[in-house]
């Protein structure tokens, strides 16, 4: 595709696509020439809703080889490349002059290591290291929402302090904008009505490496549901990565989302978050409700996967192994809003509202957001 030239176009490849969605849309005034969606199947969000004047969506890595072609001609010849993930083909991309590539990590925070701080890289051939960094050397920059977030970022890729800009996470935007989040209420309501008048509590695991095809539910749901009686509805999703997850009993109110586009909405729609070593409590901070950590394998997860921290004062709600002890908390009316607070100051520093407008200024008004 060398023979091709750089066009002023943007690309947006999405395996996740939050960050991307709220991007795109705040770049409707600018009237970018061409703007490119080049979706993995993971990705879920609808971006033909965003009215920008010129744009394309395609499927990336499918078996229409048309999309498959264009998706390739496309990286190769933007300007601005935005991903969101891991992309393996970025190992044989050699981005030209003036181009560049940002990472829109899917994550605000980070609790499970990744990268080169996840304990299974170092069992890898010497050949998929090399082709890590070559993914990594192609990250330009990467948006951060707090100093721990580079620092986690600089180990994790072995990047130095002048790939990070310190704009906040498009992402978060969102739960400071009283309109967005009273109307994706109203929608939620009218996709499932049994939410509505009751408590809900969203359980959303993150993914065990034994469990990618199919996933087993520690939690017990029947008791959940028993225990705490019609007054509440649980809400589950489950990891991206997981293709299947155990047969739920038949109640209306446990309902599964895991298709549901926007995890956002679901949190803004949520009294209660369970969930363990995910990083949505980093956004669900921003809302200042009950998280609970049903960390019930704390030691081999952290063996296997590779924690940042084991340490129970580091997680802004109880910890706990059992599901008498998920219920005892959720009656519990008690919340610690001072290690909430502490907790969201730590990883949304720069998360304050404007995250989206300030990574517009920094990649295409090239105004410094770099060493805060």
């Amino acid at each position: 595709m060398s023979v091709f030239p750089v066009k002023n176009k943007t690309v947006f490849l999405s395996s996740f696509g939050d960050n991307a969605f709220f991007l795109a849309k705040e770049l409707i005034p600018y009237q970018p020439p061409l703007v490119i969606f080049l979706n993995q199947k993971r990705c879920k969000l609808d971006f033909s809703t965003i009215n920008l004047k010129q744009k394309n969506i395609f499927q990336f890595e499918s078996f229409k080889l048309k999309d498959t072609f264009l998706s390739v001609y496309h990286l190769a010849t933007a300007k601005y490349v935005f991903i969101d993930n891991y992309v393996g083909v970025l190992s044989v991309i050699h981005f030209r002059k003036n181009v560049k590539c940002i990472q829109l990590w899917h994550a605000a925070g980070a609790v499970k290591k990744f990268g080169w701080s996840d304990p299974e890289t170092s069992k890898r051939s010497n050949r998929a290291k090399s082709r890590f960094q070559k993914v990594y050397n192609c990250f330009h920059y990467i948006p951060v929402g707090s100093q721990q977030m580079a620092d986690i970022f600089s180990e994790s890729f072995h990047l130095g302090p002048k790939r990070f800009l310190y704009t906040g996470i498009p992402q978060t935007d969102f739960y400071y904008d009283a309109a967005a989040t009273a109307q994706s209420l109203t929608l939620l309501e009218q996709k499932y009505p049994a939410i509505k008048g009751r408590k809900v509590i969203l359980y959303a695991p993150t993914f065990r490496k034994d469990m990618l095809n199919r996933m087993t539910l520690h939690l017990k749901v029947e008791e959940v549901l028993n225990k705490l009686g019609e007054e509440f509805v649980l809400l589950i999703r489950s990891h991206p990565a997981v293709h299947e997850i155990e047969q739920l009993p038949d109640n209306p109110r446990v309902i599964m989302v895991s298709d549901y586009p926007c995890i956002h909405e679901l949190l803004i729609a949520s009294d209660f978050l369970i969930t363990d070593y995910s990083s949505i409590p980093v956004e669900y901070s921003l809302l200042r409700k009950k998280m609970i950590f049903f960390a019930y394998d704390l030691d081999s997860y952290s063996q296997n996967h590779g924690l940042w921290t084991k340490n129970p004062s580091s997680f802004p709600g109880p910890v706990v192994k059992t599901t008498a002890e998920v219920i005892e908390h959720i009656l519990d009316p008690h919340i610690d809003y001072a290690a909430i607070d502490q907790f969201s100051r730590r990883w949304n520093t720069y998360s304050q509202g404007k995250s989206t407008s300030q990574l517009i200024q920094a990649i295409y008004d090239e105004k410094d957001l770099t060493y805060k």
